[in-house]
């Protein structure tokens, strides 16, 4: 993405200056800002953290089924219940520990995963269809077996969706709506602001004339 500053330099704003939202508007959506940068930091974060947990969910489901109906399958379960508790744990440290950390991140870096919420589900729907039709067709059979195979089969169709939406349409999410979910991050949590607060009146772009607002 190319970027552009509307304003010049403004030093020694507070922060509810930069958070207005007529200040938001009236600025291109092309135009960066540390604040748009922290945003978008914030955004690819949350972005990792929610695929590594569905897919973590997603995994752990696939070995919870596996242990129920094939005990003997050891290799099978244990590594998809192993995998997805990793995944599962992942994404919560990545919320503990990179999201309060956000002010203080180097700029952001680029990213080739879908921006468009839309452009995540249709990517989502692509790769289902070629993971989950294949897998479908080979254990169709367990739906004349009865219902406990029949089950199986609905679960694991529904495991498939649940960890492609995750990896695909969850980041997508995330980034396009990553000025807003940073701006409510911001309300819900004090020393944030705080931290943002005092930055906002200290603020010089090292590498440029970008000003620390508009978000």
């Amino acid at each position: 993405m190319s970027y552009s500053n509307p304003f010049p330099p403004l030093p020694g704003r507070a922060l509810t200056y930069w958070l207005d939202s007529d200040m938001a508007r009236t600025a291109p959506e092309t135009s960066t800002s540390a604040l748009r940068d922290m945003a978008w930091i914030h955004g690819q974060w949350r972005g990792l953290s929610g695929a590594a947990t569905g897919l973590g969910i997603a995994l752990l489901g696939g070995g919870l089924l596996s242990l129920a109906t094939m005990t003997s399958a050891i290799a099978l379960w244990l590594s998809l219940i192993l995998i997805g508790l990793a995944l599962l744990a992942t994404g919560a440290l990545v919320r503990a520990i990179k999201l309060p950390k956000i002010p203080q991140s180097r700029r952001p870096t680029a990213s080739r995963a879908p921006q468009k919420f839309t452009s995540g589900i249709n990517l989502a729907i692509l790769i289902t269809a070629a993971v989950g039709l294949p897998v479908a067709f080979a254990i169709s059979g367990w739906l004349t077996q009865g219902p406990v195979p029949a089950f199986s089969f609905i679960a694991v169709c529904l495991l498939i969706v649940v960890g492609t939406v995750s990896v695909f349409a969850v980041p997508a999410y995330r980034a396009e709506n990553a000025r807003r979910d940073f701006r409510r991050y911001i309300d819900r949590h004090a020393t944030i602001r705080a931290e943002l607060e005092n930055l906002s009146m200290t603020w010089h772009d090292p590498h440029g004339n970008r000003n620390f607002g508009p978000l």
